[in-house]
Formats: structure tokens, sequence, C-alpha cells
């Protein structure tokens, strides 16, 4: 291997890791309510792994099964919020009417 394949090598792998640092968003499934603002979801479709305490940073309040977006920043759990409904009912999203 020739000194230049081995510099594109080692550029290549200093992309893909800061690439895998980038923000991202998970589907997951709420699992059940922690407090007001927290829930346990799990990553769709691995049922088994569980993230405990996630922030709920919507104005939306969810029940076990429902779906949600979890926001990951720098593309870890530990740094994770959830910030969208998945097709909220209609009685949750609000219409304002003009009298």
């Amino acid at each position: 291997m020739s000194a230049a394949d081995k510099m594109v090598d080692v550029i290549r792998d200093i992309i893909q890791q800061e690439l895998n640092k980038l923000d991202c968003t998970i589907l997951c499934e709420v699992t059940s309510q922690v407090d007001a603002n927290h829930y346990n979801v799990y990553v769709i479709p691995d049922k088994t792994s569980v993230i405990y305490n996630v922030p709920n940073m919507t104005k939306f309040n969810f029940t076990p099964g429902e779906y949600c977006y979890v926001y990951k920043i720098q593309n870890n759990l530990a740094n994770s919020f959830i910030c969208c409904k998945v097709a909220p009912g209609a009685e949750e999203v609000a219409i304002a009417t003009q009298d």
C-alpha cells in the first residue's frame, strides 16, 4: 500500500468519525411515563434497548404504544430528547378559529 493510499484511508476514517457525530433523529415507541416531562422509550425495530428518562420537548402527552422521534445530539443517546410526536390525534392539534 502506497503512502497516498494510506493518507486516503486516514482521511476517510476521519470523515466517517465526524459523520458519526452528527445530530440525527430516530423513531421510538413510548413504553412508559416517568413523570410529567420524561418518558421511557425504545428504538424501533430493536424493542430490547430501552432509553430511560428521555425529556419530552413537545407540547404533546404520550401514552404507552405511541410513536415519537427522538433527537440525538451528536448521535448520542445520553444527549437526546423527544422532538416530535408521530401522527398526533386531531383533538391534540389546536386550530385557532376566529369568531
